[in-house]
């Protein structure tokens, strides 16, 4: 009578969910448990069929942004038939962040500086005298904090938006800034120093997605910094014991979190003047050296950086951390 029930019935639904090919075991069983669910059990060829549809949409959307969905509609007219559709959806990174100004309340990212940058600013004597490139400013809370207390600060920011926050607070303060709109890795260098005594990248490399893109990123700073000069950036480390596969690497960009190794990271910077001066955890130090009041900056602040927007785990099982990485330029 249930079996009877279910053929009499109409069922309609849409699945939308991050595209990650490495994953595509749990995304035929979840479509095998919701459609025997409505009264539709898929055979074996049917399922077959059906992981092959999928594999096809999550390569394709996960190669065109790590910002990425597949959306699996489905319908299931009166009998046991059901007829699905699945499509790739992609966005890039300045759609998600247009998204983030339009639907998120702020602060998007906190209102303090961060610890580590402002404590490594904060060694110079004249603020005056000391220059900062800032990558990927975001809504602008360490570049115009640095700006507030005298340094010369340069920023480079892909979002639109982004840069008109800056802006218009920069100009509401009569603060010194150069403002430069682009993706600072696409082009040359030719509209930046090559003098800086800090470039920081706060939460831009956990965009990244390949190794190649951290030898950029080490150009840039080889080019640009003067000697002793200093590169500071944020990035997911994997433990010293564990290389994570193709499944976890995907998983991570989806969350906002790509992840590196530490033989990665020094074959990328292998051949360049910068030698590694410090690495800390972002948790422990930010935690330890924010103002009160500052911590977390966000309440999704805390998983994420230790690595629990990617594993669900307690904080010391996860094979993953957010961890602040110094360089100095060689003379």
């Amino acid at each position: 009578m249930a079996r009877r029930l279910l053929r009499r019935g109409e069922a309609r639904g849409e699945i939308v969910i991050p595209a990650v090919p490495g994953m595509l075991d749990e995304y035929v069983q979840m479509c095998s448990k919701v459609f025997a669910t409505v009264g539709s059990p898929f055979t074996p060829e049917q399922l077959a069929h059906l992981r092959t549809a999928l594999e096809s949409q999550l390569t394709q959307a996960y190669q065109a942004t790590q910002r990425s969905d597949i959306i699996i509609s489905w319908h299931t007219p009166v009998g046991t038939a059901l007829n699905y559709h699945i499509q790739p959806r992609a966005k890039t990174i300045a759609e998600t962040y247009d998204d983030w100004i339009a639907t998120r309340e702020p602060p998007l990212f906190g209102t303090q500086p961060d610890a580590r940058v402002w404590d490594l600013a904060s060694e110079a004597t004249d603020p005056k005298q000391f220059s900062i490139l800032d990558i990927g400013a975001g809504t602008g809370r360490n570049a115009l904090a640095l700006a507030r207390r005298g340094h010369p600060v340069d920023v480079v920011e892909v979002n639109e938006k982004f840069v008109d926050m800056i802006r218009q607070e920069a100009s509401r303060e009569r603060l010194r800034m150069g403002l430069i709109q682009r993706d600072v890795f696409a082009t040359s260098t030719e509209d930046l120093d090559d003098d800086y005594d800090l470039i920081l990248l706060s939460e831009v490399v956990p965009e990244f997605r390949t190794a190649d893109q951290l030898r950029t990123l080490f150009q840039l700073a080889s080019d640009c910094l003067a000697p002793g000069g200093r590169l500071v950036f944020n990035t997911f480390m994997a433990a010293h014991n564990y290389t994570p596969d193709e499944s976890v690497i995907q998983l991570g960009e989806q969350m906002y979190s790509r992840i590196f190794t530490y033989a990665e990271m020094a074959a990328a910077v292998a051949d360049f003047p910068l030698e590694q001066v410090s690495d800390d955890s972002v948790y422990d130090y930010e935690s330890t050296h924010l103002p009160e009041g500052g911590w977390p900056p966000t309440g999704w602040y805390p998983e994420w950086v230790t690595g629990q927007d990617v594993f669900a785990l307690p904080r010391e099982l996860c094979p993953i951390d957010m961890r602040w990485l110094v360089y100095r330029k060689q003379a």
